[in-house]
This record gives structure tokens, C-alpha cells and sequence, in this order.
């Protein structure tokens, strides 16, 4: 009976009441209870699918346990053991496997503790638990429990088991700290917070802060923490790592505000005051901690709904929201940070709920501001917008729909009201209708102004979205637009399978316009851009059944079944035409296009078969003739038109006959695919085919090597992509009304993909022909019959590949991809075991020297193919019991005497470290190493592997010989790097200390260095001197050893100064590095006899002193610069008698550095009178020792005095005049530039008069034109001319006298020149740095707050406008890095506001034409962007300016010359939108005074353009059709239209009837034509008419 009940625990009909009856009639003596309380323990630490309903039986067992009417089981369930059995269950199951059900553990405990019958018993089953949980919390290495210590410490806080105070006390006891509370409260949050770098904690982490910030301390008190209190703890959390603002948002401030509503806002109050985001103070506007806190919480509030949008009248004076002002948002919206951009954006748009209306300012902002967002270059960016914007749509579409309907209702209520007033006598009840339907109409006129604003946002949004698709648009925003569009297209499903349509948004959205621009796209250069508009157009087909949206489409001119035939037949003509990929994948698309729009199954089985015949005619033409095809017909556009197709005709039913007609298609399709391997084989598998043209086509005019190879790959390429299409048909099955691939189609796949694989040598091509036979392994299981025999005959092919083949290449070629293929296909011959050990046996063969011609080496090929096992990640996993075997596998074939397959072995354990590392891990954290906490590798998974890096070791020690030991180091390098990275195994850390040590003496340097970086792992611990100090007394005579040592040494400083600063603060311990230091030259005599080593001594020396604070390090006399064995000053051997050995180059570098400390820390002038000395010595003597110096000054100088800034400045002065060498003069101004910088920012009345004189100025400019000159010297002369030329202007106030107004000119020019976009980044960054330079010094007129456009303020000097137009210029740069550095530079111009460039720029513009608006030079500037789209040479004058503009019909003819070439030359420059500048040079135009006469020479010039340039497109739409794919759809035509219109337009709008005339014309005829509607858009307002 005994056995039966406990057996029956784990069924689901066990009963705990029932079990706890049946014990209770057993004998005591038994003590039955504790078999069954252990199964049901072993029951619910199942994994979770099984173990939730036991958790319940274990809790509900215990529980009727302790309400039993037998004392032995109430004292079992009451027992101390019995709780702490259950808190141990719950930590380590509740890690790994939680569920709701685990809480019923905790439930349990906390009724054990209040109810216990004895007391003492109660309060030390509490007690233990408290300090193991918060044991657990407080620990700094990893604990696997410590998620769960922090659930069960929430839930006691939470069940006041224990309040904050015990909490504290208990902490305090556990580790033996003092009683002061502030300390033990940030120390034990800080502990807390520590945890967030691993998030999967990170909600258990916030769920504690928000439960330990808002519940009381004591027991009836309420007493708890104040918001001051939650902002120490939170900022010193995100001090220690900014990474945790987001987990901080998320689990902390939206809790918070659910749990603390009015201690949250009076948190966020605290924040908005003590933020400086919104600062127009230079000095004090900076995206600091506080700011970062401040839109996170906001961010938090506004998802809850406790922040109010701005303009919110209803919350507005309520304590219970928190009001956003709009321009408080507007200002972080333009802020140069993408985190608080990205904030700001998230803050306008968030919202709890999706109708809640948005006000008037929110979707005015939105409008301002969301285009900037769609051109971002971040993807993140521009990743979250698009989220944003999802919400957003849904949000105004749900809002509008349901303020129709609340309009709806208030007027039948009004209606209704209306027709049941029968009296007309007037009393006191009429006048209170009488108001209340006041009311009701008021109530009904605000709806109608919120639904109107929100239908005139609407309008404004697709009109943005329609624009964002011109041909002249960024990538950025092309990809942008048509995602959001593709919310607007696709409906978005909801919970329930319920859909939401934006139907009024898509009636705005499609039309001729909006299908013609996406039509475009579809040839786009980047292949996303292509897929989504080719994706959006396929959303419009018929089939997905939405009429609202075909009676949308019914508008258009033609069908789209028709446009399209339109379109394929030009898209195809252009890819034959060019043969770029890029055309030929647009071309494919849109034949998938016109296939999916087809309305019968005759029309789609014509498409297929028309591209079918028309490439096998190609094909035949390149049989007989392969270079005339290579020229005039390309193949590859032909198989990705049928890949498409193919694809979509994939899961559509067929009748028989049609499936009969497409099965015949579909063998002439396999056909060719075979024929065209047939064609080009020879160009691919040659051992070189990048520069293969063979004999026969050399004399071929117009044929290169490039022709001919693209010809080849990308033939393949789209005919292996054809034949994988086909075969994943086969997923469908055999005997449906689907098209399947036949069995001999199949077959003929994979044999020819087999055979491509094994002999290809392109790399690109043995790429995709991978995929294909990856894929046809893993369809062998549809063909039963005989798929096994398949998968044998593959195989076997491929060991006879590994056997046979010569080693052409270090990877193999498609070898490896053989055997990956075919263990992917997970099947049980050949199975997984046997290929990888087959594949040991073959890479571990011996293999000699003069055995071998290195030509035929199966263990190359077997190495390779083990490699791509691991980097696979389908069959890594499954490889890791491998892994050890492997790594000695590949340790052994270190040792070969034959370098391929030494190097093949290096290849294997680079793939198999990252198995054991991943590949995620930063680089810069790869090279720093192990930081000294938790162990990076499970050492307890791979057994094995700490005693194969002993071995490993071991090996290395054992080798004899200068070669033999190289051939070690090889070896020796994979174990000494995963011990670096990774940490030392704890079982074997003193016997790998040891060997590692003694690599250490290795004659090899890299060996000694690789051996001292992992050696620090080891030494990250309290008491490494003495560790070091060993080592350095080890050493002996030994100069080799010596060196390791020191090395050792110095990357152990450096690595602390990391990861464990609080080491090397310390008094005692700095004490203790001076001494070693101080004594090591005394007792060891190889530094003097071994440059090398006295090089690292000496930088370890300049290493101590950087870490003495100078003035402490003085004064006290403790932190004395230690005795070097060489004195500083002395850098020449005469001054070195003693010395038998000269001081190598690097020891001469490190001595210089030791210089320029010791002069810094002695601070006095001959101490800087002697560096200079020095300097001026080692440019003559040795350049690489002087660049050294200024290298080390630049990063010194700037945290100087002001003294010695001014002595640094004397002395770059003096090293450019006395050289001629380029190198260091570069430094030398580069350093003399930052210095100067930060002097001219400093106090006015001090920081000329330190700086150097007119005189001194223009003596180093003349003589730095004078001397031999590199582009790198060119660019820091750029770069220096900024800070020299404000110093001049700063001393002159203002008044330009002495050619100072022709040097600022002529520097403007310069500027101009140095940003062009044809100049390298590197001068493009000079000139910008110089005008951010400039700007921040030399004040200018700044702008009115409201950025009104005021002509009569005083303008700066005209000599400014040339380097302030390129300063414009360089805010739509191609590079993100000099885009912000303008911004910078714009700052100081626009009242110190910070903002992204793409808002920088038109407010300049704005600035601009306030300021020189009357002059003549602006006016020809802005005649001249309109009519030539780019400033003209800055040298030209008023009049050429006028003078260069060439006409807009010789600009189209040169734009519309076709260009015919495979590879097109990408523009400098694409992230500038000719058309959006246009615009904003128009709008400059109209802002130009009133006094300004529309008969000058200025307008006249740009009249006379824009006329001819209009009659000159009218002639055009008259004599060629337009429509999609036409002429206006190349950009650099698009963009000179745009220009002629745009200009034409802002004539007539200022009065010129004659171009009104004119545009009315072109747009008639335009219409005809079908011009783009982008463009025919820009000639509205012409006259009442509405334009379409």
C-alpha cells in the first residue's frame, strides 16, 4: 500500500489532502511523510512542461502538512529543515526553469514564518534565508542563484516578513561593515545594480530597486525613501555603465510610476531641473547623466500615461500628470545626441492609448521634425522610427475613425433633443438646456478642430511619404519611406486574427504618382530597396482580395497589369543594355510583378515560357560565340526573371494540363542551367580566375578579364539560385495540383550542383552553389525511394575529392561545403560520427617534406572541411563533443613540417576558439582579455580541454632549434590565448602559471609577449607585487627573461587601471611600485646591456609617473621618479660613455616619452627650456624619437597650466620653423591647433596676449607654404589656419585693417576648396575642424531666438560669406563625422543651440539670408545653387558667378547620355538631395527684402535660365514620352528639372507672368506625356485648378 500512494504521486489524479489523511492513520515510527515530501521535491524539479502541477501538489502537501490534527506532521511541516529544503528548491530550480507555480514555494515559507508554533525556530528559518538570499545579492563573482535570491528577497520585502531596515542590518553583519546607513544604503544598491550586466536579470533587478525605493523601513512607520534618494542610487548605478539607461527605463521608472504615482512626478520635477539638455548655456549644454535620466523617465511616464502631451489643456494644472512644454521637446527633437533624438521622438508619439487624439502642437512638431528621422544614417535609428511610426499610423487612423464617430453621436443627441422641445414658454429649466446644449455644440466644434487637424496631418504625412520616393533621394530615405508605407499597404493583424486597414491613408496614398515612383525604385542600386518595393507593389495585386484598394487602383491611367507590361519591356531593354545586377534583378522583379498581377493561368504560364526562349537563344550564342554573348547578351537577368517566377507560381494549384505544360518548362529550365556550366566552366575553375582571359578571346576588342567574369559568376550564380527555387518545391509534395520538381529533375540538380561545387574556384560562385546543394541534401528525404543512394554517391564523390584534388587554395574551394551540405541533411548514413572521424583519420596522416610537392594534401582538405563543421551553425552544436579531439587535432597539425597544413591547423583553431568564445565579443574586449571575474569558458563542459592546454604547453617546452622553436610558437599561441581570454581553470591554474612563466625566457619576442598579456590573467588578484616581484627576481642573468618580466609587469599595470583601479590607489601598494622600480637598475645589469628590455623599463617608469598626481607626488617626496638608466636629457650616445651597446630606436622613443613627463613634473622653466632643447635636437638627429614626443605631448599638454600651454605653443612654433621634415611639423601643428583652441575659448582679457604675435603668425605661415609639403602636412596647415586666423581677427576687434580682410577671404576660399566633395576625408575634416575653430572664437552676429529673418541688423563682412557657404556645404557632406563637426561649428552662430546637422542646415540658410540678404555676392550665390545645384568656384567674382551658370538644356543633354558601362563610378557625394536644396535656396530667394529689384542682374540671370530651361522641357514631354522608367526617373535629370521648376516657380510666384505662362504649358503637356507627378506636383498653384 506504501509503495502504491507514493507511486501515485506523480499522476495527476494524487490528491494532497487525501495523501496527508492516509499518513495521519500510519504509524509514526514510519515517518511515511518525508519518502513522500522527497518524491514530490524530485517531481517538481522536472523540467517546466512537467513540473508545474507538481510544484502545486509539493506546496498543497506541505501545507495541509502543517494544518494536520497530527503534531509529528505539523512539526515535520513547521520544522527548520523542511523550510530551508524548500529555499534551496526554489534557488536552484527557480534559476533555471521558473514559473508562476515556484512563488507557492515562497507563499509556504512566509506562512511558516508568521504561523510557527514555535517561535525561535520561525525566526531562524528567517534569518538563514535573509542572509543566504542577500549573501547571494551582495557576491561580486557570477552566482548561478542570485535571480533567484533577488525574487525571494522581493517577495519577503513585499509580505513585510522583513522590512528595509532589517535588511540593511543583516547586510551589514554579513560583511562586517560599519553602521553608517548612507554608506551601507549605496553600497548594497550599488551591489544590486552590478547585476545588471547580465539581462536576464535585469527585470528581477528593478522589480527589487522600485520595492526597496517606495516600502517602509520599519514596522508601522512610514518611513521609506525619498525621490532625492532614488536619484543618488539610479545616477550612481548609470555612472558605473550607461548601458543600463535601458533596463533602468524599462524595469525601474515604469514600475515606479505604477507603484509611486506622486513620488514618480515629483522624481521627474527633480530631473527637468537639474537636466542642462535644454540649456543655451555653451559651457553647460551637454548630454550629462541627469539629461539621459530625464527622457527616460519621461519616456516611462508617457508610456503609462502620466506625462501629458504638449499642448494638453486638461492635465494642464493637475498634480497628478506631468505637462511637457512644446518647445522644451522641440529643442531635444534638434539635439545633436541620437539617444536623446531618438527619446524625443518616442516621447511625442507614445501613448497608452491608440485613439487618444494628438494636439495641435504634437502633430505640428511631428510634422517639423519626423523627416529628419527618415534620413538618419544609423539603421538603429532609423529601426526605432519606423516602430514609432507603426504606432503612430495606427494611432491617428484609430483616432480619426473615433472622433467621426463621437461626432456622429453628439449630433443625433443634439438632433434628438432638438425634437422633443414641444413648450415654447422659457423657465429655468429651458435656460439650463439652452446650455447645455451651448455646450454640446462647443464640445462638437472642438472635435471637428481635432479631427481636422489630425485629417490635415494626414494629408501632410502621405504627401511626406510621396516625396521621400523621388529619384534623388538618399538611401537612407528611400528605405525608410517604403517601410512605413508598407504599414500604410499591408493591414496589421491583431489579437483575434482581427485586421486594422488604413483605408482613408491608402486612398491618399496610391495614385499614378505614388505606383510610378515605387515602379522606379524597383531598378534601385540597393538590392532592400528593391525587394520593398517590389514587396509593396505585390501587397496591390488582386489577389489579396481588398476592394477598397482595387477601387483605388481602378483610378489610375492604365491597369497595373498594363503598366507593368510597360515597364518590363524597358526594364528588360536597360538590362541588356548595361547588364548590371542591379538592372537585371529590377528587371526579374518586375516580370514576378507582372506574373502575380496576371489575371488567368494562361497569361502566367507565358511569362515563364517567353523568358525560356529567349534564353535559349542566349545560350546558343554563347556556345558558338562566348565573347559577342559576354557583350551583347547577358544570361544572368534571364534566370533570376525565372527564379521570380518560378517562385510565385510556387503553392498556386494547376490543373493537370497546365502542371504538364509547366513540367516541360521546367525541364527545359534544368536544361539550361546545365547548358550555361557547360559554357563558362572553364572560366570559373581555373586556379586563378579573377585573372584568367583565356587565349582564344584575348584579341576580342572591348573584352576585358572583368567582363568576362562577371559574365561567368553571375551566370552561375542566378542559375544555381534558379535550380534551388526549383527544388525547394519539392516541400509541396508529389501528388497534389502544386509544381513539384520531377525525380530526374532532381537528380539532375543535385548532381550538377555536386558537380560545380568540386571543381569551382570562384569563390563568390562556390558561395551560392553551397546553398543550392545544402538545400538538395536536405530534400532527399521527399524522394524515399532512392534518396539514400544519393546522399551515399555524394558522399563518396567528396572523399574522392579530399583524396585526389590538388590543394589549389588554402580553403579548399567548395570541398568543405560538400561535407557541410551533406551532414546538414541529418540522416543516419553517412552519419555524423563517421564523416568527422573519417575526416580526423584523414587530417591527422603524417605528411613529409620530401614526401610531398604539396599539391595533393588531403589533410588541407580534411582541416578545412572540419573547420566549416564548426563555423556552421546548424552543425555546431552537434559538433561540440568534438571540440577537445579537434583542438589536438589541429594542435598537431601545427607541428607539420608542411606549411599548408600548418596553416590549415591555424584556420581550424581560430574556428574552434570562437566555438568556445562566440563570435560576439567586441574586439577591443578580445584584445584587452579576461577581466579578472567570471571564467568566459565552461571548463566543467569540455572535460578535456584544461589538460590539452598543459599539453599543449608542455610541447612547446620540449622543442629544440631557432626553426623547430617558430613552428612551436604556433602551437604555443591557441593555448596561450584561450587562457587569456577565457581565464585560467581553476584545477590547473599553478601548473599553467608555472609553464607560461617559463615562456618567458622564449628567444622569441612575440612568444615572451603573448606569454606576459596571459600571465596578468593569473595576476588579477589582490597581492600581485608580490607575484611581479618574484618574477623580476627569477630572472637572473638572463636579459630575454628579464624583458618578459618586465613585460608582465607592464601589461599588468595597464590591465588594472581597467578593470580593478582600487589596486593601484592604494598608498602602500604605489610605495611598493617606486621601490621596486626604483632598485631594479642596481640589481640587474641587462638593462644596460639590452636596449629592448631598458625600453619596457623605461616605459614602465613613464607609466608610474602618469599615475602621481604632480603636485602630491612633490610635495610628500613618497612617489620620487625612480633612477633610469639612462638620463632623459641624454639622447645621443656621446652623453652615454658608460654604455657598450647604443640605445636602440625604441629605447631612444621611450626615453623621449620619459622627457616629456619628467619636464612636466619638475614645473619650472629650465626644466621646459631643456625639452625644448631636446625636441629641437631629436628632430635633427631622429625624426621617429621626435614624433614620438610630440605624439606623447598632445595627449599631455591639454590637462597642463596655462604656463606651460604657452611654452608648448613657443616650442611647435619653433619646431616648424627649424625643420623641413613633414612629419613632425604635421604633429607639431596638429598639437598647436588643439592648444590654441582651448586658449582662444578662455578668458578675452588673458588669452591673446599668450598666444603668438601677427608677426610670429605670418612668418610660420609663409615658411610652412614655403617647405616640402605631404597631404598629411597639407591637411594639418588646414587644419591650424583656423585657430591663426582667429588670433589675428580676435587682436584686430572686429576692424578689418592691414589685408586682414583679403587673408580671411582668400582663407574662405581655401575652406571652400578643402571641402569639396572630391577631397579625401581627411581634408574634408581639416577644413571643417578649422571653421568649428573659428566660429568658437571670432564672434558673428547670432540669431534671434524665433530665427526671424531681419535685414536691417548689421551684416558681418562680406570676407565671411565665403568660408560660411562652405561651412553650409560641409552640413550636407557625405561622412556622418564631418556632418557633426559642422553642426559644431554652426553652434556658436545659432545662439549656442546644438543641433543635428540636417536642422543645422536650414537655419544657417535662415541666418543667411538675414544677415546678408541685401548683398549682391549672396544674391549671385543664391541664383547661382538654383540654377547649377552646387556653389561655383570660390575664386570667381560677383559677375562670374552670374557669369558660370551653365544653360539647363546643355546640363540635360550632358545628364541624359546613357551610360552603358558594367560598373558604374558611385557619386561622391549620396547624401545630399539636389531637389531638397533647391527648395531651400527658393525659399532663401523669397525671404530676399522687398527692396531687393526684380530687375537686377541677379534675377535676370536666373529668369533668363529657368525660362530656357522650361521651354527646353516643354520641347522635350512634346517630342518623348515620360511614364515609368522614362527619362525623368534617372536622377541627375530629375534633379535639373526639379531645379528649372522649382526656380520657374518662385519667378511667378514673385510676379513673372511670362514663366507663369510658361509653366502652365509644361505642366499641360507634362500631363500627356506622363511626367513624373513629383515633378508635375511642382508646378501647383499655377491657377485654381486642382492639379493631379
Amino acid at each position: 500500500m506504501e509503495s502504491s500512494i507514493i507511486a501515485g504521486i506523480n499522476e495527476t489524479s494524487f490528491n494532497p489532502k487525501h495523501a496527508v489523511f492516509w499518513l495521519e492513520e500510519q504509524p509514526e515510527g514510519l515517518q511515511l511523510w518525508k519518502s513522500m515530501f522527497q518524491e514530490l521535491l524530485l517531481g517538481a524539479a522536472k523540467p517546466k512542461q512537467s513540473s508545474g502541477h507538481a510544484c502545486v501538489k509539493l506546496h498543497g502537501f506541505v501545507e495541509q502538512c502543517s494544518k494536520s490534527t497530527k503534531p509529528a506532521l505539523r512539526n515535520f511541516a513547521f520544522a527548520e529543515s523542511t523550510a530551508l529544503r524548500l529555499f534551496d528548491f526554489f534557488m536552484e530550480w527557480n534559476e533555471q526553469d521558473s514559473h508562476r507555480s515556484m512563488r507557492l514555494v515562497l507563499d509556504f515559507l512566509v506562512y511558516s514564518i508568521f504561523n510557527n508554533s514555535t517561535q525561535d525556530v520561525g525566526a531562524s528559518i528567517k534569518i538563514t534565508i535573509l542572509k543566504n538570499t542577500i549573501s547571494t545579492i551582495t557576491q561580486q563573482s557570477s552566482r548561478p542563484s542570485v535571480k533567484s535570491a533577488m525574487v525571494a528577497l522581493d517577495y519577503f520585502i513585499q509580505k513585510k516578513l522583513v522590512f528595509l531596515h532589517d535588511v540593511l542590518r543583516i547586510y551589514q553583519h554579513v560583511h562586517g561593515l560599519p553602521s553608517d546607513e548612507k554608506v551601507l544604503w549605496d553600497t548594497f544598491i550599488a551591489k544590486i545594480f552590478a547585476w545588471m550586466e547580465l539581462h536576464y536579470v535585469c527585470p528581477v533587478v528593478g522589480k527589487l530597486l522600485v520595492t526597496i525605493f517606495t516600502r517602509a523601513w520599519y514596522t508601522g512607520k512610514d518611513v521609506r525613501h525619498r525621490p532625492e534618494t532614488w536619484h543618488q542610487f539610479i545616477h550612481k548605478g548609470l555612472q558605473v555603465n550607461l548601458e543600463y539607461l535601458e533596463p533602468i527605463k524599462l524595469y525601474v521608472f515604469v514600475p515606479l510610476f505604477k507603484v509611486d504615482r506622486a513620488g514618480s512626478l515629483t522624481y521627474l520635477r527633480q530631473l527637468s531641473s537639474l537636466q542642462k539638455l535644454t540649456s543655451q548655456d555653451i559651457n553647460s549644454n551637454d548630454w550629462d547623466l541627469n539629461s539621459m535620466l530625464w527622457l527616460a523617465m519621461l519616456e516611462a511616464g508617457k508610456k503609462v500615461g502620466v506625462v501629458d502631451e504638449p499642448g494638453s489643456e486638461s492635465e494642464r494644472d493637475s498634480k497628478s500628470a506631468f505637462q511637457l512644454r512644446a518647445d522644451v521637446l522641440e529643442s531635444v527633437l534638434c539635439y545633436d545626441s541620437r539617444e536623446a533624438r531618438s527619446s524625443a521622438i518616442s516621447i511625442l508619439i507614445a501613448s497608452p492609448s491608440t485613439t487618444k487624439p494628438y494636439t495641435a502642437e504634437a502633430l505640428e512638431l511631428l510634422k517639423q521634425h519626423l523627416p529628419s528621422f527618415h534620413e538618419d544614417s544609423d539603421p538603429k535609428m532609423r529601426y526605432d522610427v519606423l516602430g514609432h511610426s507603426r504606432n503612430m499610423i495606427k494611432r491617428i487612423q484609430s483616432t480619426t475613425e473615433s472622433l467621426r464617430r463621437d461626432i456622429e453621436r453628439a449630433l443625433k443627441k443634439i438632433n434628438k433633443t432638438g425634437l422633443t422641445k414641444v413648450a415654447p414658454n422659457v423657465s429655468v429649466e429651458d435656460e439650463n438646456n439652452t446650455q447645455t446644449e451651448k455646450h454640446r455644440k462647443d464640445s462638437i466644434a472642438d472635435l471637428h478642430a481635432t479631427l481636422h487637424h489630425h485629417e490635415d496631418f494626414i494629408s501632410w504625412y502621405v504627401a511626406f511619404l510621396k516625396s521621400e520616393l523621388a529619384p534623388t533621394v538618399s538611401y537612407q530615405r528611400h528605405i525608410t519611406a517604403l517601410k512605413a508605407i508598407m504599414f500604410i499597404i499591408k493591414p496589421s493583424l491583431l489579437p483575434g486574427g482581427i485586421t486594422t486597414c488604413s483605408s482613408e491613408l491608402r486612398g491618399l496614398l496610391v495614385d499614378a504618382t505614388w505606383f510610378r515612383s515605387v515602379l522606379d525604385l524597383i531598378m534601385d542600386p540597393f538590392d532592400d530597396v528593391r525587394e520593398t518595393a517590389a514587396l509593396l507593389l505585390m501587397s496591390l495585386s488582386l489577389e489579396n482580395g481588398d476592394l477598397e484598394l482595387q477601387k483605388q487602383i481602378e483610378k489610375l491611367r492604365r491597369t497595373p497589369t498594363e503598366e507593368l507590361q510597360r515597364f518590363c519591356q524597358k526594364a528588360d531593354e536597360l538590362a541588356r543594355r548595361t547588364a548590371r545586377a542591379d538592372h537585371s534583378d529590377g528587371a526579374a522583379r518586375s516580370l514576378e510583378l507582372l506574373c502575380c498581377w496576371s489575371q488567368n493561368i494562361e497569361d502566367r504560364i507565358q511569362i515563364p515560357f517567353t523568358v525560356l526562349s529567349s534564353l535559349e537563344d542566349k545560350l546558343s550564342a554563347a556556345e558558338q560565340d562566348l565573347a559577342t554573348a559576354v557583350l551583347q547578351a547577358p544570361v544572368h537577368g534571364s534566370f533570376a526573371s525565372l527564379r521570380y517566377v518560378w517562385g510565385s507560381l510556387s503553392g498556386t494549384e494547376f490543373s493537370e494540363t497546365d502542371l504538364e505544360t509547366l513540367a516541360e518548362l521546367q525541364d527545359r529550365a534544368v536544361t539550361c542551367c546545365q547548358r550555361i556550366w557547360q559554357a563558362v566552366n572553364h572560366v570559373l575553375c581555373d586556379d586563378s580566375p579573377e585573372g584568367n582571359l583565356p587565349e582564344e578571346l584575348e584579341e576580342v576588342e572591348g573584352l576585358d578579364t572583368k567582363d568576362l567574369l562577371s559574365y561567368s559568376f553571375r551566370a552561375i550564380h542566378e542559375s544555381s539560385n534558379l535550380m534551388r527555387t526549383i527544388a525547394s518545391n519539392a516541400r509541396q509534395g508529389g501528388g497534389g495540383k502544386f509544381l513539384v520538381p520531377s525525380r530526374q529533375n532532381f537528380e539532375s540538380i543535385g548532381r550538377l550542383t555536386f558537380d560545380e561545387l568540386s571543381n569551382l574556384r570562384h569563390r563568390g560562385a562556390f558561395t551560392t552553389v553551397s546553398q543550392t546543394f545544402t538545400s538538395c541534401c536536405q530534400l532527399v528525404k521527399y524522394f524515399p525511394n532512392d534518396g539514400s543512394s544519393l546522399l551515399d554517391e555524394w558522399y563518396e564523390g567528396a572523399l574522392t575529392c579530399i583524396n585526389t584534388q590538388a590543394s589549389t587554395t588554402r580553403r579548399s574551394a567548395g570541398i568543405p561545403a560538400l561535407i557541410v551540405g551533406i551532414l546538414s541533411s541529418n540522416v543516419d548514413k553517412p552519419s555524423f560520427e563517421d564523416v568527422i572521424h573519417n575526416l580526423q583519420e584523414i587530417g591527422s596522416r603524417p605528411a613529409l617534406v620530401s614526401e610531398s610537392d604539396g599539391s595533393k594534401l588531403p589533410q588541407v582538405h580534411a582541416l578545412n572541411c572540419i573547420k566549416d563543421i564548426f563555423k556552421s551553425s546548424y552543425l555546431s552544436k552537434r559538433a561540440e563533443s568534438y571540440l577537445t579531439d579537434c583542438l589536438q587535432l589541429a594542435a598537431n597539425s601545427l607541428k607539420s613540417e608542411v606549411w599548408a597544413i600548418r596553416n590549415c591547423g591555424l584556420l581550424l583553431l581560430r574556428s574552434l576558439i570562437d566555438c568556445l568564445f562566440g563570435t560576439s565579443e567586441s574586439k577591443a574586449s578580445i584584445e584587452a582579455g579576461w577581466d579578472g571575474r567570471t571564467v568566459k569558458i565552461p571548463y566543467h563542459k569540455f572535460k578535456a580541454l584544461p589538460a590539452l592546454l598543459v599539453n599543449l604547453l608542455e610541447m612547446g617546452q620540449e622543442s629544440k632549434g631557432v626553426l623547430i622553436g617558430s613552428q612551436t610558437a604556433e602551437s604555443v599561441f591557441p593555448a596561450l590565448d584561450i587562457i587569456r581570454r577565457a581565464g585560467p581553470p581553476e584545477e590547473f591554474r599553478d601548473q599553467l602559471y608555472d609553464i607560461i612563466a617559463w615562456y618567458l625566457g622564449s628567444h622569441i619576442w612575440h612568444v615572451r609577449e603573448i606569454a606576459a598579456r596571459t600571465l596578468c590573467s593569473f595576476l588579477l588578484k589582490p597581492g600581485w607585487i608580490k607575484s611581479v616581484k618574484k618574477l623580476l627576481d627569477s630572472s637572473g642573468t638572463s636579459a630575454n627573461r628579464l624583458h618578459g618580466a618586465l613585460l608582465v609587469f607592464k601589461f599588468l599595470l595597464e590591465r588594472l587601471v581597467d578593470v580593478m583601479p582600487e589596486q593601484l590607489e592604494d598608498y602602500k601598494t604605489r610605495h611598493a611600485l617606486a621601490d621596486m622600480l626604483r632598485s631594479l637598475p642596481r640589481t640587474n645589469s641587462c638593462l644596460e646591456k639590452c636596449p629592448e628590455t631598458d625600453a619596457v623599463y623605461t616605459e614602465l617608469v613613464n607609466f608610474k609617473t602618469r599615475l602621481a598626481p604632480t603636485g602630491l607626488a612633490l610635495e610628500t617626496g613618497l612617489l620620487d621618479e625612480p633612477e633610469m638608466p639612462i638620463n632623459p636629457w641624454a639622447m645621443d650616445m656621446a652623453s652615454q660613455p658608460e654604455r657598450s651597446i647604443a640605445p636602440s630606436a625604441l629605447l631612444l622613443m621611450k626615453l623621449g616619452d620619459a622627457a616629456v613627463h619628467h619636464a612636466f613634473r619638475q614645473i619650472n622653466t629650465i626644466a621646459y627650456n631643456t625639452l625644448e632643447e631636446v625636441l629641437i635636437t631629436a628632430v635633427k638627429d631622429d625624426i621617429n624619437v621626435a614624433c614620438s614626443m610630440l605624439e606623447g605631448m598632445s595627449s599631455v599638454v591639454p590637462l597642463q597650466s596655462k604656463e606651460v600651454q604657452i611654452r608648448c605653443v613657443r616650442a611647435y612654433v619653433r619646431i616648424c620653423l627649424e625643420t623641413d621634415a613633414p612629419e613632425p611639423r604635421t604633429i607639431a601643428l596638429e598639437n598647436l591647433a588643439t592648444i590654441m583652441d582651448g586658449m582662444l575659448c578662455g578668458e578675452s582679457g588673458e588669452r591673446l596676449e599668450h598666444l603668438p604675435t601677427n608677426e610670429a603668425i605670418t612668418q610660420l605661415w609663409v615658411d610652412l607654404r614655403s617647405k616640402p609639403m605631404n597631404p598629411s602636412l597639407s591637411d594639418a596647415i588646414i587644419r591650424v589656419s583656423g585657430p591663426l586666423l582667429a588670433t589675428i581677427l580676435s587682436r584686430s576687434q572686429g576692424a578689418m585693417q592691414d589685408g586682414v580682410e583679403q587673408w580671411l577671404r582668400h582663407w574662405g576660399v581655401m575652406i571652400s576648396d578643402a571641402g569639396m566633395a572630391d577631397r579625401t576625408f581627411d581634408t574634408r575634416m581639416a577644413a571643417v575642424s578649422a571653421t568649428s575653430s573659428f566660429t568658437h572664437s571670432v564672434p558673428l552676429p547670432p540669431a534671434t531666438n524665433k530665427q526671424t529673418l531681419n535685414h536691417n541688423t548689421t551684416p558681418p563682412n562680406p570676407a565671411h560669406l565665403p568660408w560660411l557657404i562652405a561651412l553650409y556645404d560641409a552640413l550636407n557632406d557625405d561622412d556622418d563625422e564631418i556632418r557633426a563637426t559642422a553642426a559644431s561649428a554652426v553652434s556658436p552662430i545659432l545662439s549656442n543651440q546644438r543641433l543635428v546637422s540636417v536642422e543645422a542646415g536650414p537655419r544657417l540658410l535662415r541666418w543667411l539670408a538675414s544677415h546678408y540678404g541685401a548683398l549682391g555676392e549672396f544674391r549671385a550665390h543664391v541664383a547661382c545653387r538654383l540654377t547649377t545645384g552646387s556653389s561655383s568656384p570660390p575664386t570667381v567674382g560677383v559677375s562670374g558667378l552670374l557669369e558660370t551658370a551653365t544653360p539647363a538644356e546643355a546640363q540635360l543633354t550632358q545628364a541624359m547620355r546613357f551610360d552603358d558601362s558594367l560598373f558604374v563610378v558611385e557619386e561622391q557625394n549620396l547624401y545630399v538631395d539636389e531637389v531638397r536644396e533647391a527648395q531651400r535656396w527658393r525659399d532663401v530667394f523669397a525671404s530676399l527684402p522687398s527692396s531687393f529689384p526684380s530687375s537686377s542682374a541677379e534675377v535676370a540671370t536666373l529668369s533668363r535660365w529657368a525660362l530656357a530651361g522650361l521651354q527646353t522641357l516643354t520641347r522635350l514631354v512634346r517630342d518623348d514620352e515620360d511614364g515609368p522608367l522614362g527619362w525623368t526617373s534617372k536622377p541627375e535629370v530629375f534633379a535639373i528639372c526639379a531645379r528649372v521648376l522649382i526656380s520657374g516657380s518662385a519667378l511667378a510666384a514673385a510676379g513673372d507672368g511670362e514663366m507663369k505662362d510658361e509653366l502652365r504649358r509644361f505642366r499641360d503637356e507634362g500631363r500627356k506625356a506622363e511626367v513624373h507627378g513629383l515633378l508635375l506636383a511642382m508646378c501647383d498653384g499655377l491657377d485654381d485648378e486642382v492639379l493631379g
